[in-house]
């Protein structure tokens, strides 16, 4: 009878295994953050815009030289937190395809050794079940002998 399987691998196959979640987690928090700031950048933008638009519909000669000089302040404002909430946004696009990246190989990782989990999986059922033959096969024939030892014929 044959040891049951056991793939000596095991402990490897489990941490790499935990590795691959560590890096599935850190990658979904850098999705997270990239998106966050995707966000933030289309309501600065959108705001921008909304400014921009009531500027232009108040016209040069309704608004007083003050007012239309804090609305050029504020828009400049509004245009230096978009530069800087799209410079967030790439750091996070780069953070976020360096953390894809360690979780493609983590997986490549963990992928190798089920494959080769599954390949010794097949091989020791292979032997279980030649072993196994063979010994309906010892069997048969210790049957066969003794059946013929004591006179008898099979039919």
């Amino acid at each position: 009878m044959m040891k049951k399987f056991r793939f000596s691998l095991e402990r490897v196959l489990e941490y790499r295994s935990q590795v691959e979640s560590a890096r599935l987690r850190a990658f979904s928090k850098a999705v997270e953050v990239f998106q966050r700031r995707q966000e933030e950048l289309r309501k600065l933008g959108d705001e921008m815009t909304n400014y921009r638009t009531r500027l232009a519909e108040m016209g040069v000669g309704k608004i007083s030289a003050n007012e239309l000089a804090r609305w050029r302040s504020y828009l400049s404002h509004c245009e230096v937190g978009v530069a800087r909430a799209a410079r967030w946004m790439m750091e996070a696009a780069g953070e976020m395809e360096v953390k894809r990246r360690d979780l493609v190989a983590a997986k490549k990782d963990t992928r190798v050794l089920e494959r080769l989990k599954e390949i010794k999986r097949e091989q020791y059922d292979y032997e279980a079940a030649r072993e196994e033959t063979k010994v309906l096969d010892e069997v048969a024939a210790a049957g066969f002998v003794a059946s013929r030892a004591s006179g008898g014929e099979l039919t």
